[in-house]
């Protein structure tokens, strides 16, 4: 069936229904590093310590993680619309049980619940897309998306330090969990699915659309690969260390190095998300632009990002203010290049027939990260003590220590990454 063929391209309600699911997701990036602002509010509320409140904070990504095969399913088999909506009020209950939470352990499972309430959004958006829009728009509008998206991030850092001062912290998610509430009956009342076009098992985090008859051999496929593994362990490592600083640890980090007020350090935490902004396109368009090769593109960018861990564990005091914003601007930049690149690459070394499993296999690993290194960083900070509501400089450097030796890790594994197919060549089953 061709494009000019489907109603629902020229149909202006896909406009709704990509600003309503765009809102929504903005909050998924929102929840994913809205932590890192209210870290002393929390430390104080709940009278715990940085491995209890690591732990909690992971709870997000466990849960988003887990569901992201259940929702393409259910996607495929009752519309992307239902499974938006329903999982939004999940999403909004977690925000509620998270304000009203009496422990630290309510607050976990307020997190998970909203962990597991986000996570329902982002792969039946990318059904969705492809249903409203062109083949040819898709990537534009994809793109947009995960723009509107890290937009979330940024709000998650001064707003949310603003707001948090004038309400206090349960107050805040409580606003937060209305506004869902509202944006899910909105998705659910004003939008309506179209009809199935379009190849979306390219995608990065498309549901799967192998027959069942095939699942278990095309999964044997690919985790029989040392290239997927290569690829998810980098992922896995390089995400997971970025938005542990980003999501838990960088405004705490700043108000201890800087001497400054929160405000003021959740408005440089809040450059990392306009670097990943920046980044993603950027970086993609080089690579395509010049047909550069993507490995070596790859190997340049963890090796920056490298560096830049390098600033941030020993060099804080001689960078001072404006100096750790740069390195984490580019921190940013590097992460977003990364992930924009490392799809494409996988999109030219994968069988086009297992691209989708291959990619609902691989985008678990760097939520699986995120899970791992904040509570690593908050064992390490819980061991260093605590001077009132913060952890000393000792401490954070150790934290991230681990950090910049995982980042050189992952420099070191990058050269192992397989190069471009040559054309013609017989792939192998999954050369990821």
């Amino acid at each position: 069936m061709t494009d000019n063929l489907i109603p629902g391209y020229r149909d202006p309600h896909r406009w709704v229904v990509f600003c309503v699911f765009s809102l929504i997701y903005f909050f998924v990036y929102f929840h994913r590093v809205s932590t890192s602002v209210i870290v002393s509010d929390l430390l104080a509320s709940f009278r715990t310590n940085a491995t209890a409140l690591g732990f909690m904070s992971s709870m997000y990504f466990y849960l988003y993680a887990a569901v992201q095969p259940v929702v393409g399913h259910l996607s495929d088999r009752f519309g992307p619309r239902r499974v938006i909506a329903f999982w939004s009020f999940a999403a909004a209950a977690g925000c509620f049980m998270f304000g009203l939470a009496p422990t630290i352990g309510w607050a976990s499972a307020g997190r998970a619940l909203i962990g597991l309430g986000v996570g329902g959004v982002y792969v039946p958006t990318i059904k969705a897309i492809s249903q409203w829009f062109r083949k040819s728009e898709f990537t534009t509008i994809l793109g947009c998306f995960m723009a509107i998206g890290n937009v979330g991030a940024v709000i998650a850092t001064t707003p949310l330090a603003w707001a948090t001062d004038t309400w206090g912290w349960r107050s805040t998610f409580f606003l937060i969990g209305g506004v869902t509430c509202i944006l899910a009956l909105a998705a659910l009342l004003f939008t309506r699915d179209g009809a199935v076009t379009g190849d979306i098992t390219s995608i990065a985090e498309a549901p799967v659309s192998e027959k069942p008859s095939g699942l278990r051999k095309n999964i044997r496929r690919v985790i029989s690969s040392p290239q997927f593994w290569l690829a998810g362990i980098i992922f896995f490592r390089l995400y997971g260390t970025l938005v542990t600083l980003q999501g838990l640890w960088a405004t705490p980090f700043l108000m201890t190095v800087l001497g400054i007020e929160r405000i003021l350090a959740s408005q440089i935490n809040m450059v990392i998300p306009i670097g990943v902004i920046i980044g993603a396109p950027f970086f993609g368009w080089l690579t395509d632009r010049f047909a550069l090769e993507k490995r070596n593109i790859m190997i340049g960018i963890v090796f920056l990002y490298t560096l830049t861990w390098v600033g941030v564990t020993f060099l804080f005091s001689a960078l001072g203010m404006i100096g750790l914003a740069l390195v984490m601007l580019i921190m940013g930049m590097a992460t977003g290049g990364f992930i924009s690149v490392l799809w494409g690459h996988i999109r030219e070394n994968t069988p086009g027939d297992i691209m989708g499993l291959t990619s609902g296999l691989l985008n678990p690993a760097p939520f699986i990260g995120v899970d791992v290194f904040q509570v690593i960083t908050g064992i390490i900070l819980y061991r260093s003590g605590r001077i009132g509501d913060l952890y000393p400089v000792a401490g954070f450097k150790h934290a991230f220590m681990v950090c910049l030796a995982v980042s050189v890790a992952c420099l070191m594994l990058s050269f192992l990454l397989s190069r471009k197919k040559s054309p013609g060549r017989h792939s192998t089953p999954v050369r990821v």
